[in-house]
């Protein structure tokens, strides 16, 4: 069975972004017999080597093991914030030895005013190979994450692209189901009707054979299965590509299924349908 994660930011309706939601992931995924929790820099207090070794204490002893670190990234910001990006990517780079965690994954950015898409994936690109080559001589991997907040890259075309443009570094990708254009979920706010769109299915079927790990996204949108995105559909392309990755599961509640009911329920359904 293909190993499936928690990630620790799906219980941020319940304890907002704090600690408390890496504990909860970590006590979760241990009661399901997953493998493990994924995180985000929001949720450390510190990086405090103490801290750091004692907060992977505490999760190990709990059976699980981390997964990768995302870095947070405002997507309404300019370029000129990807320099203080990279100082806060290497910063984490060298927090993870302390945590045992051998991955981060990163984001691109937003195209806001004065910015063009070319201009856009161009400083994300290069943003790219400055951490990847820090990355390399601590031995972490760093994931590019396909993101529709208005940014870059945030669909197949662009994925495509941009780890064409990266191939002499040692960059890997995490695909995000849910957020590619043509999801309902992504940028959204509140409960919505609307399906997502041919062509984010479209996105994920040029994506799955680069992708190393998913990102598989659930809203729950009204309190049932999921409604915006078709996950047999979805499980049906990566078969076909031969995906052998992991799963990390991220919940971002848009109705009245609160994560502590629903991540369970996600992880259940993912690994009926890869069983079947």
């Amino acid at each position: 069975m293909i190993p499936i994660y928690l990630q620790a930011l799906s219980f941020k309706d319940v304890y907002g972004t704090s600690e408390e939601c890496i504990h909860e992931a970590a006590e979760m995924a241990s009661n399901l017999g997953l493998a493990g929790i994924d995180i985000e820099d929001r949720l450390l207090r510190s990086y405090d080597p103490n801290y750091l070794q004692e907060l992977a204490h505490q999760v190990e002893g709990m059976g699980v093991r981390f997964g990768y670190c995302g870095l947070m990234v405002d997507f309404s910001a300019p370029i000129s914030s990807i320099e203080n990006e990279i100082v806060r990517a290497k910063a984490l780079i060298d927090a993870t030895q302390y945590l045992g965690v051998k991955s981060i994954r990163v984001p691109g950015n937003g195209v806001v005013a004065g910015q063009t898409l070319q201009s856009t994936f161009v400083a994300v690109r290069d943003k790219f190979k400055i951490i990847c080559e820090y990355a390399d001589q601590a031995d972490v991997t760093v994931y590019l994450h396909n993101h529709n907040h208005g940014s870059i890259p945030s669909n197949g075309q662009q994925v495509l692209r941009m780890l064409d443009d990266l191939s002499d570094t040692t960059v890997a990708y995490i695909l995000d189901t849910g957020q590619f254009q043509g999801s309902p979920g992504a940028s959204s706010e509140g409960l919505s009707d609307e399906k997502a769109s041919p062509e984010l299915y479209e996105s994920i079927r040029m994506c799955a054979p680069r992708a190393t790990m998913l990102r598989a996204k659930f809203y729950f949108a009204c309190p049932a299965d999921e409604q915006w995105l078709d996950y047999a559909r979805i499980v049906g392309i990566l078969k076909n590509s031969e995906y052998s990755g992991s799963i990390s599961i991220i919940y971002e509640r848009r109705g009245s299924v609160p994560s502590t009911e629903a991540l369970p329920r996600a992880a259940r359904y993912l690994t009926q349908l890869f069983e079947k």
